[in-house]
This record gives C-alpha cells, structure tokens and sequence, in this order.
C-alpha cells in the first residue's frame, strides 16, 4: 500500500514547507493568466477554492519574486511570468519558429539544410526539419531519421558544446563505426575531434556518407544550453570549393536562431 505523503517535508535548509504550495502558486498564476484586469483575493480565494489567510502569503511570495504584481486590491501576472511563458513559446515551437531562417541558409548555399536535435539520452541525433538542394546529385536526409553523432557534422556540433559530462559519457561509451575512410575512428580522435570543434565554433565532417561533406552550427537556448544544431551538406567537391562562405552561412544561421530561442550569450566564432 503506498502512504499518504506527509503533508510538510523538510527541506536541505531544515525549514519545513508545505508540499500543496508549487501546485497552488500554479494554479493562482493559472487564474491570473485567464484575466487581462487581473483578480482580488477574495475573488481568487472564491474560484480556487483556498483559504484567504494561506492565499494571502502565497501572494506575497509570488510578487516579491515578480510573477505577479499587486496594486490596489488587485493582482495582475507579472514580468517574471510573462517572461517564462515566452520562454516556453519559444522552444516549444521549434522548429516551426526558425524555419523561415532555414529556408535563407538554403537560398544562400544552395545544399540541403538540416535542422538536429539530441536523440534520447544522447544516444543520437534526430533531424527534425530538412530542405533538400534542388540539384539531381545532392546530400537526402528526411524528417524523423536519425543518424551517429561521432560522424555527422550536426552530432560533432551537438556533442562539442553540450556539458562536460554528457560529452564524457558519450565518448566513453559510444561504440565508433567505420561508415567513410574519414569516419573518427579512436575515442582518443574523437576527443580531439570535439576540441578542434569547440575551439573553431563550427563542425566540418565528411565522415557520414562518402563524397558528402556537412558543415552544423550549435544552437543555443535561452540557458545558453546546446539545444539544437543547424547544418548543410552537399557534394565533397561543392562544400570544399566554398568552405569559408558555406561556414560562414551556417554560423550566421546558428547565431540567428539562437537569438529567436532567446540567447544572448557571445556566439562561438564571435570577435
């Protein structure tokens, strides 16, 4: 039989707290977000059912940390709330919400285009958006598929400005295959691999598909977390030829749509 949770805890201060709290502070920013002129206590006690005494300290709370705002008898959402709300609105309506900056990178290179992001546990990486180079000999890739990390220009991305210990691990552990004569094949390489990568802000890999080469740039979210990464890829012999525009291209794209998940951080590559 599983027991009722005490209804305090302890936390690693010692203070006790009152478990209901979270779910209440939500619910009254809920009530908040429902209405524009905002609500008063006792109309917020009337509708969420809650004691004005207990209402009345939780309020306090929420305005001293700016999730709502209070003035004259009335309490309204606050910047803090607005400012998660965007935050959210942001990253959850990737890729959707970058993808008029996928279409410009395509325009300007000419290759395919490739949106990436961290498959489960790091296990891989899943493409997310894609638009394929009109040319007969082009790189495919579709939506949904996923690919290595160790080899691909987006993984390379991905893996070289995620955290320390998710790169470790997945070094560590990965089990590398050989897919071109280019593919890293030592753990020891790709370490190095990942630092070259890191130290240059840009990802260069023809170790996925033979005669094909990708160039990835990371994607930073409002954390300055490694949340995605853009790429382009095309005929070896095309991308060598046009290196330094093609890189160019794909960390301008990089920078742009980390800016539109709400990074404000120094872009790698950045003078």
């Amino acid at each position: 039989m599983i027991k009722q949770a005490n209804r305090n805890t302890i936390e690693d201060g010692g203070a006790p707290t009152t478990t209901r709290a979270p779910l209440r502070a939500m619910q009254v920013i809920a009530a908040l977000a429902a209405q524009s002129e905002g609500l008063s206590l006792a109309q917020l006690s009337d509708q969420l059912q809650l004691p004005k005494t207990s209402l009345f300290s939780l309020l306090r709370s929420l305005d001293s940390g700016g999730y709502i705002e209070s003035s004259g008898g009335h309490h309204r959402l606050g910047r803090e709330a607005y400012s998660l709300a965007s935050a959210i609105s942001r990253v959850h309506a990737f890729p959707v919400n970058v993808h008029s900056t996928l279409e410009r990178l395509h325009r300007l290179c000419g290759e395919t285009v490739m949106l990436a992001v961290p498959g489960d546990g790091w296990a891989d990486l899943v493409y997310v958006d894609v638009i394929e180079a009109d040319s007969w000999l082009r790189f495919r890739a579709s939506v949904g598929s996923r690919r290595p990390l160790y080899c691909t220009a987006p993984g390379l991305a991905l893996l070289s400005f995620s955290d320390a210990a998710t790169r470790a691990h997945y070094v560590n552990t990965v089990e590398l295959k050989r897919y071109t004569p280019d593919t890293v094949s030592s753990k020891r390489a790709l370490a190095q691999l990942l630092a070259t990568t890191t130290a240059r802000g840009l990802a260069i890999s023809c170790g996925s598909v033979e005669d094909a080469t990708g160039v990835a740039a990371p994607i930073f979210d409002a954390a300055g977390k490694v949340f995605a990464a853009v790429s382009l890829a095309g005929l070896t012999t095309r991308v060598s030829r046009n290196i330094d525009q093609l890189s160019a291209f794909s960390r301008q794209a990089g920078e742009q749509m980390s800016r539109v998940l709400g990074y404000s951080g120094k872009y790698p590559g950045e003078h």
